[in-house]
């Protein structure tokens, strides 16, 4: 079970390997498909979520 821990400046995943890649994969489209990784994170557009 992946399980997401959020504090002012740090977003930690904790889970089985492909439970985070496929966490990543589904924000990744949500935001278009292009946007790189540390976009995402240095924008904090990720949907916090649990």
């Amino acid at each position: 079970m992946l399980k997401k821990y959020v504090s002012p400046n740090k977003l930690q995943f904790v889970g089985k390997a492909w439970e985070i890649r496929h966490a990543l994969r589904l924000e990744k489209k949500r935001q278009g498909g292009n946007v790189p990784l540390a976009e995402l994170l240095s924008r904090k557009i990720i949907h916090l979520e649990s």
